[in-house]
């Protein structure tokens, strides 16, 4: 196995427990392979995931959206389905492609013998996500353990160990794809130091097979993961647009806090649903630094000057290579209704605004019928 994957093998070790990565590296054959051991996984997996969302669905419905306006329960529902829909749909995809993500693992993820004696330790530092992944982590069991001690209520506690699964099993499910991602923007570095360095005669060939062999992989990644991240996105714009509700609460009624009685809560409360935003921005950064990789890859190759190899079949093949990928823009996308790239932060935002105008009418007319039936009754009393 690569170094990368070696490097974040506990981060695979739990996606696979989850069948959210549908293989395991075989040491002796030296690949990955999908066994019968990972179609135990799933079968056990749906065999506990079926009863935990029959199960938080009920609890949610008896607990908190029966306590909801009508507005707040009918976004509260489609949270919940999305919710649903993420780690179902990454569990049926995964199983459906399985074969494809085992290639796809095998090319991405085995020793390449010439690019990885390319690689500096500050390489893998850079692409090391095991720091973050833990300081995520840490903030989940932090947040768990205050509000775990905030509720007394059995049920309103069973919730909240829901509600801790369901997150953490959505960061596991970015940082996976995260590191596929990742993967070929660590092999396009170690491809233009190949290409820097003197070795660059003898192994052009080389390099240019790999670069297309590795930018076809960005089709791949979309092909196996994009759906499930693209539900991902729109939990994330759904938790950004109650943060931000909130925050026009605030600043409505001028107070610091929603909660006055309860500040840790209610800070707590906003920074969960800012570590979603976080969540999107870990998914983003990813693809848009692996596209800039890949073309920064593809234009080191204008330099082609050596004057040995002039009029040769090298220069050719350079010529060649340019002319195929210099105005081609690799760029990861959502099922193909947008890229993901820096634009989709812009595009969030936007979105956050206009579905934020829509909820404050809506409140405001669900405000305005309350206060009308209030007027009715209170006529039909006086009468």
């Amino acid at each position: 196995m690569s170094s990368l994957y070696r490097q974040h093998a506990g981060i695979f070790r739990i996606a696979s427990l989850l069948y959210f990565t549908p293989c395991s590296y075989n040491e002796e054959l030296g690949r990955f392979e999908a066994g019968k051991r990972n179609l135990v996984v799933l079968v056990v997996v749906l065999a506990v995931t079926i009863p935990f969302w029959v199960f938080d669905i009920w609890l949610m419905a008896i607990t908190l959206l029966n306590k909801y306006t009508a507005v707040y329960a009918a976004f509260g529902s489609i949270e919940l389905f999305i919710y649903v829909c993420v780690v179902m749909c990454t569990m049926v995809n995964v199983f459906v492609k399985r074969k494809r993500i085992t290639r796809m693992m095998n090319v991405l993820f085995r020793p390449e013998s010439i690019l990885d004696r390319c690689s500096h330790k500050q390489y893998f530092h850079r692409y090391n996500d095991n720091r973050k992944f833990g300081l995520f982590a840490l903030f989940i069991t932090i947040g768990f353990c205050f509000k775990f001690s905030y509720f007394h209520n059995l049920e309103l506690r069973i919730l909240t160990v829901m509600v801790a699964s369901r997150f953490f099993a959505l960061w596991v499910l970015v940082f996976v794809h995260r590191l596929h991602v990742k993967a070929i923007a660590l092999r396009m570095v170690q491809l233009r130091t190949l290409y820097a360095s003197e070795e660059i005669e003898q192994h052009l060939s080389y390099f240019l097979d790999r670069y297309d062999r590795y930018c076809e992989q960005i089709v791949e990644v979309d092909r196996c993961y994009s759906f499930p991240v693209m539900l991902v996105f729109l939990l994330v714009m759904l938790q950004l647009i109650y943060l931000a509700e909130d925050w026009y609460t605030m600043i409505e009624t001028r107070t610091f806090v929603l909660l006055k009685d309860d500040f840790l809560n209610s800070l707590l409360k906003q920074l969960w649903q800012t570590l979603y935003g976080a969540l999107g921005y870990y998914a983003i950064s990813a693809c848009s630094k692996t596209s800039q990789e890949v073309e920064e890859t593809a234009l080191c190759t204008r330099h082609f000057d050596d004057y040995r190899l002039k009029n040769t079949r090298a220069a050719k093949q350079i010529q060649k290579f340019l002319l195929k990928n210099l105005h081609q823009k690799k760029k990861f996308s959502a099922c193909g209704f947008f890229d993901i790239d820096n634009t989709v932060i812009y595009m969030v935002f936007s979105s956050i605004v206009t579905y934020l105008v829509i909820l404050i009418q809506f409140k405001q007319l669900e405000t305005d019928l309350t206060q009308g039936d209030f007027n009715v009754t209170s006529n039909a009393t006086t009468n």
